[in-house]
């Protein structure tokens, strides 16, 4: 199953509003057209944050925000990681800087949930 698909799934399950839903699986599915993997893997480190958490994960937590879906957060970023295993601790890593700073944006509040639970593994 494709990325855009099980965030399709998490959204529907999460009762989130259709036309976000699928204006987020549409930016999902333009983001891996443009973006494969194995182009991302072969990017300098600076660049992938660039291209992989500035043009990716934060419109998709800003549209989480937006259609008040935020109860997904961590089930979509838990997906992106599965997609995209080798980027886990940069994932983790934004997340950290971005709810310690503006904990009130980006879904935060889900976001430092889904880091204090994978922690206490």
């Amino acid at each position: 199953m494709e990325l855009h698909e099980v965030v399709s799934k998490i959204l529907k399950t999460g009762s989130c509003h259709p036309v976000g839903s699928r204006k987020l699986v549409a930016l999902i599915k333009e983001f891996v057209k443009k973006n494969p993997r194995e182009s991302i893997n072969e990017l300098p480190e600076w660049s992938v944050w660039l291209t992989f958490i500035k043009n990716f994960v934060i419109p998709v937590m800003k549209e989480l925000e937006k259609m008040d879906c935020c109860h997904t957060a961590a089930m979509i970023v838990g997906a992106i990681i599965y997609e995209y295993p080798e980027l886990e601790e940069l994932i983790d890593k934004w997340i950290s800087d971005k709810c310690v700073r503006e904990n009130h944006r980006y879904c935060c509040k889900e976001l430092r949930e889904y880091l204090n639970l994978k922690n206490k593994k």
